[in-house]
Formats: C-alpha cells, sequence, structure tokens
C-alpha cells in the first residue's frame, strides 16, 4: 500500500500529464478510497516523521514537544485540505463553469498538493532545509495539468483557475500555521 501511494505522489510530481489523465479515467463515485489509500496515510506519514524529527532535532528533547508537533501538523495539512477543497467546491468552481462537486474538489485538492506533502515529509525530518519551500511553485503547473485534465477546465480559464486554485493550496496551510501560532502560542516551536 505504502509503495503504490510513493509511486503515485512521485507520478503526480515528476510526470504530471499522464497521471492526471490516469486518475480522470478512474473518477471514484465516492471519496473513501481516495481517502483510505492516498490522503489519510499521506497526512499520517507526515505526522509520524514529523513526531520521529522532533525527537531527534528539538531541544529541550521531550516527548511533550514531539507529540505537539505531531497535532499542529496534522491540523495543518488536515485543516488545509478540508478548507481548500471547500472553496475549491463551493466557490471556485462555479465561476469556472463547473458544477459544485465536494468529491471531485477533494481528490484535485489532495492530488495537487502532492509536491507541498512531500516537501512537508523531507522538512519534518530535516528542518533546516527551509529552501525547500521554493519547489512548492511547481504546485502550480501541477494544478495546471490537472485542471486541463482531471476537470476539464476550459482553455480561456485555465490560468486563472490556476492561480486562484495555486495561491489557495499554497497559502492556506501557512495561514492555519499562523493561526495556531497566534491563538495557541502553547503550540509555537
Amino acid at each position: 500500500m505504502l509503495k503504490q501511494l510513493f509511486i503515485l505522489l512521485f507520478r503526480l510530481i515528476a510526470e504530471s500529464i499522464p497521471t492526471w489523465k490516469i486518475l480522470s479515467e478512474k473518477q471514484e463515485k465516492d471519496n473513501e478510497d481516495f481517502y483510505k489509500s492516498y490522503l489519510f496515510p499521506i497526512i499520517g506519514i507526515i505526522a509520524l516523521l514529523s513526531f520521529v524529527g522532533a525527537l531527534i532535532s528539538v531541544e529541550p528533547f521531550g516527548l511533550q514537544v514531539a507529540l505537539k508537533v505531531v497535532i499542529k501538523q496534522v491540523m495543518i495539512y488536515g485543516g488545509s485540505f478540508y478548507l481548500t477543497s471547500f472553496v475549491l467546491s463551493e466557490y471556485l468552481f462555479p465561476r469556472f463553469d463547473l458544477e459544485k462537486n465536494k468529491g471531485v474538489s477533494e481528490r484535485f485538492t489532495g492530488y495537487s498538493s502532492s509536491l507541498i506533502y512531500a516537501v512537508a515529509m523531507i522538512q519534518s525530518l530535516f528542518p533546516d532545509l527551509f529552501f525547500l519551500q521554493i519547489l512548492a511553485f511547481y504546485t502550480f503547473y501541477i494544478i495546471w495539468t490537472g485542471a486541463a485534465q482531471f476537470l476539464n477546465i476550459k482553455e480561456d480559464f485555465l490560468i486563472k483557475f490556476t492561480t486562484f486554485a495555486g495561491v489557495l493550496i499554497m497559502v492556506v496551510p501557512f495561514l492555519i500555521n499562523y493561526l495556531i501560532d497566534l491563538w495557541m502560542p502553547g503550540m509555537k516551536i
């Protein structure tokens, strides 16, 4: 299962166009398979790697700090997934001649965030590699190909949709992180 997950994650990043075509052909009726085989394992891996990374690198060493890091990561990536997919489905899809569809929006958001998830996994273990955040701009290309192949956005709307969706997918995790640090100062690490 994990092997297939990492293969899909790699293909979404390295071979976006053919991977989005495959994903559009096997559109599921519900998101149960998407959650079980993709989203929840990825968030779980981010949490696990964050726990290990906090135990290794955070001073002072402690289980309490590692658990805070795990909770914060789950809140950031889980919350940003749900908030972004909601905004896409309810507000962005109708503006670009798509019908509101929670399931399609959730799959599109999850698959489009694949590079952000990969960077989060690496940074969980190696927090000093902050410059990897620059790679996240490649997410715009993943969204561009997904919008064309998976959502069938008209070519006239492709740039606008990619811009709005990309900003949402990239900014919401930072916004949630900021709000957690602001409202829960004990979670700031």
